[in-house]
């Protein structure tokens, strides 16, 4: 069990104050007991509740919905720095469009915020960055994508095997920014915990502020993403915390795991990716103490509901999300991804969805089936974040049978992580691909 004290680096009060200013500003709905509510501050006190930075899902809408929900900082979605700084119509639906819808907004609406940025030199990084820094509390580079898109482009988790020059851009962007810069990082496939220590420190002394560690390997994703490693995790912690802030990523699917992770690593910080989008409540739910493990926060159509109302009020396409409608699809599927497994009459009508109204259609039929069923939300368990983590009687996950039942039918279901790569190519424009 790692010590709850708080070393008080200018980096660590930097994040406690943002922590704070989240907390003191905002209105979030509350569904923790009391009993629990002195159990979670104890633990959590100055520790820092992160929405990760996601392709086409960390929108405008999905962060204000996060933040209404306990949610301390958000990122925005992965932005591509060379695309970002050269053309005007990617940069405005990433940025531009993002700031001024936000103009009829309160300024504290959508910060803490943390700018994420994708690529490898870095003068082009450094530029990127410049452009969003009065508009956002940090920048960071993300060394954590593990897609194959991303080692074609020489970016994400594929640039921690070329230290010296990631230790550049670090160095360049640090120097010339007037905002703190982070770092996103996974561990380093194959070679221990160690090896990886050593590159996050090189890190930190050219600049960085603050590193979020995912606990897997590059390698691990999709069916083989396995179990978070908290436990090198914490040896992070131990080693470099005292320097800089570390934030945890992976393995959070709850309040539980929130105060699990922090008691087993003593991170400053956790972060969630996964389980947030299906359940973005997943910062204010709880099964500790007395509910013996039922869900306390709100139901996930409720959820819906509030995210789709947000979507009218700031369009993902007017609001720093490149793909658009498509990002809303993909929200509401995983968010009903339970009651679109039951009912694929459901899923199909959701996926030939063409209007933002039609969608309130498939909401309705959702609460429909609810009331026939005798639904309870108390008793709602993840479903979407555990189709890689569950294991059916043959020993292969939910997604690894469904894909075989597919194929055995004449039809080969699309790879889960082919879909994320796809996804991430639709975001750039076709004649810029070999140059990443």
């Amino acid at each position: 069990r790692q010590s709850n004290e708080h070393p008080r680096t200018q980096h660590h009060e930097w994040l406690r104050g943002l922590v704070r200013f989240a907390r003191s500003s905002s209105s979030s709905s509350s569904s923790i007991s009391a009993i629990d509510r002195r159990l979670v501050d104890d633990v959590l006190s100055d520790r820092a509740l992160i929405l990760a930075p996601m392709v086409d899902a960390s929108d405008l809408p999905f962060r204000l919905l996060c933040r209404r929900y306990g949610t301390d900082i958000c990122y925005t979605p992965m932005i591509h720095a060379k695309m970002f700084t050269t053309m005007d119509g990617y940069r405005r639906k990433f940025w531009k469009n993002d700031r001024f819808r936000l103009d009829n907004l309160e300024p504290s609406s959508d910060r803490p915020l943390i700018v994420q940025f994708c690529g490898s030199d870095p003068e082009i990084m450094l530029a990127a960055a410049k452009i969003v820094q009065s508009d956002c509390d940090a920048v960071d580079i993300n060394c954590g994508c593990p897609q194959n898109i991303a080692k074609r482009g020489h970016y994400g988790a594929y640039l921690l095997d070329h230290g010296d020059e990631l230790v550049e851009v670090v160095r360049t962007m640090a120097s010339g920014l007037e905002v703190p810069l982070c770092v996103k990082v996974r561990l380093l496939p194959g070679v221990g915990v160690e090896e990886s220590i050593k590159l996050y420190e090189k890190m930190i002394d050219a600049g960085a502020a603050l590193l979020t560690i995912h606990g897997r390997t590059r390698l691990q994703r999709g069916n083989d993403t396995g179990s978070c490693d908290w436990d090198a995790i914490a040896e992070v912690v131990r080693r470099l915390g005292h320097r800089v802030p570390i934030i945890a990523n992976g393995g959070i699917s709850n309040l539980d795991d929130v105060i699990s992770c922090i008691k087993r690593t003593g991170a400053h910080g956790v972060m969630s990716s996964e389980a947030i989008l299906e359940y973005p409540a997943a910062f204010n739910d709880t099964g500790t103490v007395a509910t013996s493990g039922r869900r306390t926060g709100p139901g996930r159509l409720h959820l819906a509901r509030e995210y789709l109302d947000l979507v009218k009020r700031f369009p993902p396409d007017e609001a720093g999300q490149g793909s658009g409608f498509k990002c809303v699809k993909s929200h509401l599927h995983r968010m009903l991804h339970h009651d679109l497994q039951t009912e694929t009459s459901l899923r199909d009508a959701l996926e030939n969805c063409e209007e933002y109204d039609d969608f309130y259609g498939i909401l309705n039929s959702v609460e429909k089936l609810h009331d026939q069923m005798g639904h309870a939300v108390k008793e709602e368990k993840l479903s979407w974040y555990m189709r890689h983590r569950v294991l059916e009687e043959n020993g292969l996950s939910a997604m690894e049978n469904k894909k075989i039942r597919e194929r055995i039918g004449g039809g080969a279901a699309p790879d889960s992580d082919d879909e994320t790569g796809r996804c991430m190519l639709s975001l750039f424009d076709d004649d810029d691909h070999d140059e990443w």
